[in-house]
């Protein structure tokens, strides 16, 4: 039986595409399901790529805008601009940001 699998390189950036693929994908699927919105996905994302920023890793933060940039087209379209200004505000539905989960305790 002949395996191709054998010849598979599997690189960090295989990894990383494949990975993003999928949290695409499931973002799809629960924007479909009504659980989450594109827009609330773009701000956190938004968020995790400013984090990374601040953080000093600018080709982290370069993608994850440009994945936020993508959900934010779907929709109303909120411009990154304006979520930007509000990185820090939580629990605002009129800006699409997810609440931030209670402190279990």
């Amino acid at each position: 039986m002949n395996n191709d699998d054998d010849n598979l390189d599997v690189t960090a950036k295989l990894a990383f595409d494949l990975n993003l693929a999928l949290y695409l994908d499931l973002v799809a699927v629960l924007e479909k399901a009504g659980v989450v919105t594109y827009r609330q996905m773009a701000a956190r994302v938004l968020n995790i790529a400013m984090d990374a920023a601040d953080d000093g890793d600018l080709p982290l933060s370069t993608a994850l805008e440009g994945i936020a940039k993508g959900f934010a087209g779907h929709g109303d379209g909120l411009s990154i601009g304006l979520m930007k200004a509000a990185r820090d505000v939580r629990n605002d539905e009129a800006l699409g940001d997810i609440p931030m989960r209670p402190d279990e305790g």
